[in-house]
């Protein structure tokens, strides 16, 4: 069947143009030229995605996002103008839209975008929890939702995974699901950090020790990989693991055997590794800082999770989430326009972390229903916030310029921009170029 999206320009010649684009990719297209109109067919007809302009003859396009999203909250809405600005984007955003393309519209920035909200729709269709098997990550992002829907067809694999993001973006959840997912789940799960003890330390948690090995080993100790045997570990932070603790892990990952410290045989373990990191890997591993065979065993299976500034369009999920939580049974809270204002602009450096955290904060510091700005911490969503979104912007414009330049070969516009191929890959995903 196909998707029908609805075009809402006062301009015919726009309509005409848009309608050829997506008519040769097989969607069906409706017009609109008012706000009116657009809200009549929408309440009329099964519509699964919406073109707006922002700046219709008589009214705002956003007053129209507004009427639309009433009629259907779920409905995907992508916002298109020639007058583009970062303060529009976010209000939009903060109103409902799933996407903010500028004129003239390309016409393979408008199938990504269009593609992405047609998924995000399918999901959102759908309840946020499955009672048989939730997930703790909550996205509406559909970079998110596919990392969820590999995690999800991984869990029943034994294949490591390497779980990559910044602090805070959920890459324990995302530990925690792949284990409860897996027919390993009534088994141990247990984690430990590798940047929290010296060297000899996690050493001696992970392999154990037998009695007399070393001063004060006065009975012999199992270590966590025994620990865990049948189960899952969690190696976490595991770019701060030394070279010869990475030797070791390479060979349980090759034999599962393991030597205790002090030991004279083999123990066979059947455990399955789950690692985590901050850190880029490939970089160290080019710096010899990490064992490149290590790597390619543990990057077989590979989950990225995207920052909270690259998926804006979570932030009010999320934060309903939270205010539900830290009500306590209480009257439910929400935030000013103002308030919220600042918290869609932030640039949110230690993502749902630092978001869950200003949000508890702001709860039980507001007496009151609403959260003002005088509840958030001084300076968030303010001039960083907008300078950050700003250059996103001129890095996009860079990037698609030097594709221009290079005839749209990404190893010569990677090496005229002085990054690797697969950064160039990454930022050309994150802008949808």
């Amino acid at each position: 069947m196909n998707m029908v999206v609805l075009i809402v320009d006062d301009n015919k010649d726009v309509y005409d143009s848009l309608a050829l684009i997506l008519g040769y990719y097989h969607y069906s297209c409706r017009w609109a030229e008012s706000g009116k109109q657009a809200e009549a067919i929408t309440r009329s007809e099964k519509i699964d995605a919406v073109l707006l302009d922002l700046s219709l003859k008589n009214e705002s396009g956003l007053d129209v996002l507004v009427a639309l999203t009433r009629v259907d909250p779920r409905l995907p809405v992508i916002m298109i103008t020639a007058f583009g600005t970062f303060e529009a984007a976010v209000k939009a955003v903060k109103l409902g839209a799933v996407d903010f393309l500028p004129k003239p519209v390309k016409a393979e920035k408008l199938l990504a975008a269009l593609d992405a909200a047609l998924r995000n729709r399918e999901w959102r269709d759908q309840p946020i929890q499955e009672e048989d098997n939730p997930c703790p990550l909550r996205s509406r992002d559909p970079g998110t939702l596919a990392v969820i829907a590999k995690a999800s067809m991984l869990a029943a694999t034994n294949i490591p995974v390497l779980i990559t993001g910044e602090s805070g973006t959920g890459k324990e959840l995302l530990t925690e699901y792949l284990h409860r997912s897996s027919p390993r789940r009534d088994q141990p799960f247990v984690r430990v950090n590798c940047s929290g003890f010296s060297e000899t330390l996690v050493d001696n948690e992970l392999f154990g020790h037998e009695k007399g090995a070393y001063t004060g080993a006065v009975e012999t100790h199992s270590g966590l990989f025994e620990q865990a045997d049948n189960g899952t570990l969690h190696l976490d932070e595991i770019g701060d693991m030394s070279q010869p603790l990475q030797a070791k892990l390479l060979r349980v990952l090759e034999n599962g055997e393991l030597r205790r410290l002090g030991g004279v045989r083999d123990i066979r373990v059947d455990v399955r590794i789950i690692a985590s990191t901050n850190k880029n890997l490939e970089d160290m591993a080019d710096k010899g800082t990490f064992r490149k065979d290590l790597l390619f065993r543990l990057s077989a299976a590979h989950l990225s999770l995207s920052p909270l500034r690259e998926r804006v369009c979570d932030l009010e999920l999320l934060a309903d989430m939270y205010l539900r939580e830290f009500a306590g049974g209480g009257a439910l809270k929400r935030f000013s326009d103002k308030a919220w204002e600042r918290m869609i602009a932030h640039a949110w450096p230690g993502n749902v972390r630092e978001l869950r955290g200003v949000i508890q904060t702001a709860v039980a510091t507001t007496p009151g229903d609403v959260i003002g700005e005088e509840s958030l911490p001084d300076g968030l969503g303010r001039e960083k916030a907008s300078m950050s979104g700003r250059l996103d912007v001129a890095e996009w414009d860079i990037i698609e310029q030097t594709l221009e330049e290079a005839g749209g070969n990404k190893s010569l516009a990677a090496e005229k921009l002085g990054i690797s191929r697969r950064t160039l890959y990454n930022k050309m995903a994150r802008y949808g170029l």
